[in-house]
């Protein structure tokens, strides 16, 4: 019997690829009556990512960071009532695996941007590591896909 995807984790990186990953995400949990958890690795250098001219402190990003999940809760995700939003600060990949083994994630919804050659090799993909090191299924969205 297939099993029900209760808490479904799905990180964002706030690219366009992962907000199609998580309309998934909310489909998912929807359907199973279950949690979504929307979460966002603040990748050290974090650097401007987070719209800032100037460096920020770990708890400034957060913060900044928390708002952005808490925006997309409610315009993407129509507010869904049993979403959690989580921010962490490390290596994407690593803290992806650690937070669906904390949160015993029955399902990981990610995207991939479908870099490759030179790009791929030296950036690695985070999707890639997910997969391969998950305590759980994990449902990939290709950019582009319907």
């Amino acid at each position: 019997m297939p099993r029900e995807f209760k808490i479904v984790l799905c990180p964002t990186d706030f690219s366009e690829a992962s907000f199609h990953a998580a309309d998934y995400g909310l489909r998912f949990a929807r359907s199973a009556s279950g949690t979504l958890i929307l979460a966002h690795i603040i990748h050290v250098p974090a650097g401007d990512l987070y719209g800032s001219d100037h460096m920020m402190n770990f708890e400034e990003a957060t913060r900044v960071v928390e708002e952005r999940l808490a925006a997309v809760a409610r315009t993407r995700l129509e507010g869904y009532p049993k979403c959690q939003l989580r921010v962490s600060i490390g290596e994407p990949a690593e803290e992806i695996i650690k937070m669906a083994k904390d949160s015993r994630s029955d399902l990981i919804i990610t995207s991939t941007h479908g870099r490759s050659g030179l790009a791929h090799l030296v950036m690695g993909s985070v999707a890639e590591k997910i997969i391969r090191h998950a305590p759980c299924p994990v449902f990939v969205v290709r950019t582009g896909v319907e």
